[in-house]
This record gives C-alpha cells, structure tokens and sequence, in this order.
C-alpha cells in the first residue's frame, strides 16, 4: 500500500481501490470511478443499496434487528467534499492478491454455511 494526497490521488485510473481518510485513520474501501476537474466519482460497497439514505438507514435498522440481508451499494456517487487535507491509501497489486485470496476464503466460508 501507499499514501498519495488529493492532487495525485485524482490522476489515478479508474477502477483504483482506496481508502479515503486524514493522517494516520481511514475509511472503509472504495473504488474510484472517473476524476472530474476537482472531485471523483466512486462506489462504496460498505453501503446498502437505496433509493435514498432514508431507505439506507432503514435497511440498516432492520438488519440489526431481525438479522435480515440487503444487498450492497451498486450505483456510484459523487465523493463531493473537497477537503483538500484528505490523504488516500491505495490499495497496490500485491495487496489486491492478497486481498482477493481473502474474499476467496471468506466466499468458501459463507457457502459452507
């Protein structure tokens, strides 16, 4: 893995897994869509897919309650805070192997079940 700052996180490609935070704590993993003149545009698969966040929270609640599954966050959005002191830790090739062969196991685990 490694740090960049907003300037050089927004030449990156596509398709970058990231977390997005300040010095030294981050938040969950995203995945970079396209940069705009001084934003991006990116998915947060640690979200339930809604209509709205009225409906996201809703979801949430009822999971916590009854146990009861939603699926994840497909559409993307816009990040749209322009905090210019953010820092991004990017996820680097062998960290995504690494990090694929962890899904691989926790898939096998959550089939088994």
């Amino acid at each position: 893995m490694r740090v960049v700052n907003r300037k050089d996180f927004l030449v990156l490609p596509a398709g970058t897994i990231y977390c997005k935070g300040v010095p030294w704590a981050f938040d969950g993993i995203c995945i970079k869509d396209d940069s705009l003149a001084n934003d991006w545009i990116y998915l947060d698969m640690a979200w339930p897919s809604a209509h709205d966040s009225g409906d996201a929270m809703a979801l949430l609640d009822t999971s916590l309650e009854t146990g009861s599954s939603f699926p994840c966050e497909e559409s993307f959005g816009r990040d749209g805070c322009f905090d210019e002191g953010a820092v991004f830790l990017i996820f680097e090739p062998a960290d995504l192997w690494a990090l694929r062969g962890r899904i691989d196991v926790a898939l096998a685990a959550a089939t088994q079940s």
